[in-house]
């Protein structure tokens, strides 16, 4: 089995329980094309897995979220809410197949999705439920199957383990948090006999198209496209890769290993903010501690890296489904430059990035592989991901409060990285190559990253360059 992600709150185990439709045939059988198609990152995806598929490798394109409740389940209710809750988001009755043309969406009608319950019934121990959870989702959540999403608990009795399970052409980090929170509001109707009246939940359907939209206007001679030019350029027309040595040939990909740090308190978060001004932001300053680190250990005068970002507009706001942009952050780390100038440089680089993210990657990049500014890279781009789980809508839910929401443990040749705000703190997740020269390596840059935060919020302002470190390898 993969490796299985760390948890903020320990599950209870219970008797196994599952929720499946009725009839997956039906709803299969009656499902219809989409004339949208799919978008940029879900063709990516559905591609990746069918070639992963076909080499005879694991299924790890999936996302999950698991939380505990207190109180005794009601099966019923949670299979009324489920039906409520698939009903509502045609994203979540899509199915993905290849065809000679390549990947084809399909919806299944709202009307032939209902839940019911089921499961084995056997008890599984509380030190088992994640690597349960984990083998369902990898087993069960794939792009081509009805439904591509698992639901299922471990009833204790007096509280219950309750988890998602998702392929990620259906999901992103946003849409698992805000789907929970749905759920938990849809049962605790269901359960109190009340009628469910969630919030307006706009199709995905219409985000695709708006995404293809947007895609047809792109020209060489947009800003966007001229700012993408600007920073491919500068490094040598090319995805960012992680600096540093992680212990792989070239190419190589290596078996993922997940790390977590704590990085900040709750009060060293609050020193931060009364340092901030308008010109810096917290994610500014988690890149100008990234990239200081960075040049502190290679003398490194750049940062680049790739970040993701969320696209929903006002319409999308509750909407199921992977609402993404990708967009490279990147700024000059002078040495000599005081630490509290490299946030708001950071900070600056960020905002660039927010406005590229409002055109799609793949079309800004088609562009420039066209013109040969961009050279095409097959493999996926070192990744830096902030989200700030107190803006979450129903972060305080008590479903919601001490859920983790987590991605799958696959391969890598980078050091993928996941920043998380949260009342009490500031955590790191990190997927990086298992082997021991990654460890060690990312294991010492973490600690330097760590320091400069530290210093941040202990109301220091260090320069860049007035500090080094050896061995570590570029």
């Amino acid at each position: 089995m993969t490796h299985t992600p760390p948890l903020r709150s320990r599950p209870v185990g219970g008797a196994s329980v599952e929720w499946r439709p009725a009839d997956p045939d039906r709803a299969l059988a009656t499902a219809e094309p989409t004339a949208g198609g799919l978008t940029f990152l879900q063709t990516d995806h559905v591609a990746a897995a069918a070639a992963k598929r076909a080499d005879g490798g694991p299924h790890t394109g999936t996302a999950g979220t698991i939380t505990v409740l207190d109180g005794p389940l009601d099966r019923a209710a949670m299979a009324a809410a489920l039906t409520t809750f698939v009903r509502r988001h045609d994203e979540l009755r899509a199915v993905y197949r290849l065809d000679d043309a390549g990947p084809v969406r399909l919806v299944a009608p709202a009307e032939s999705i209902e839940f019911r319950t089921g499961g084995s019934g056997a008890h599984v121990a509380a030190d088992d439920v994640i690597g349960h959870v984990v083998g369902r989702i990898e087993s069960e959540a794939v792009f081509d199957r009805m439904p591509g999403v698992v639901y299922g608990a471990f009833d204790h009795g007096d509280a219950f383990t309750f988890y998602i399970g998702s392929d990620h052409s259906h999901t992103d980090g946003f849409s698992q948090y805000i789907g929970l929170h749905e759920i938990a509001r849809l049962y605790r109707a269901h359960r109190d006999g009340e009628i469910p009246q969630p919030e307006h939940a706009g199709r995905f359907t219409d985000y695709i198209a708006s995404e293809k939209s947007l895609a047809a206007s792109a020209a060489p001679d947009d800003p966007r496209i001229a700012t993408w030019r600007e920073i491919l350029s500068a490094n040598d027309g090319r995805v960012p890769r992680f600096p540093f040595d992680l212990g792989l040939a070239d190419g190589e990909l290596g078996p993922a290993l997940p790390v977590q740090r704590t990085l900040l308190s709750a009060g060293q978060l609050d020193s931060c903010a009364q340092r901030r001004d308008d010109g810096s932001s917290l994610v500014g300053l988690i890149y100008a501690a990234l990239a200081a680190a960075q040049h502190e250990l290679l003398g490194t005068e750049t940062y680049f890296t790739s970040t993701v970002l969320s696209t929903r507009t006002a319409d999308h706001a509750a909407t199921q489904g992977w609402l993404c942009n990708f967009a490279p952050v990147a700024f000059p780390v002078s040495p000599g430059t005081r630490f509290t100038d490299l946030v708001h440089i950071a900070t600056d680089a960020v905002a660039v990035a927010r406005d590229l993210a409002t055109l799609p990657v793949h079309a800004a990049l088609a562009v420039l592989a066209a013109e040969g500014t961009y050279l095409p890279d097959s493999g996926s781009p070192q990744m830096v991901s902030y989200i700030d789980f107190r803006r979450v809508p129903g972060s305080d839910d008590p479903a919601v409060a001490p859920a983790t929401c987590f991605p799958a443990v696959g391969r890598t040749r980078n050091a993928n990285m996941w920043f998380t705000r949260y009342d009490h703190a500031l955590t790191l997740l990190a997927h990086i190559p298992d082997n021991p020269t990654a460890q060690s390596v990312f294991d010492t840059y973490a600690s330097a990253v760590g320091r400069w935060l530290t210093d941040y919020a202990a109301g220091a302002d260090p320069v860049v360059g007035a500090r080094s470190a050896t061995g570590v390898r570029s």
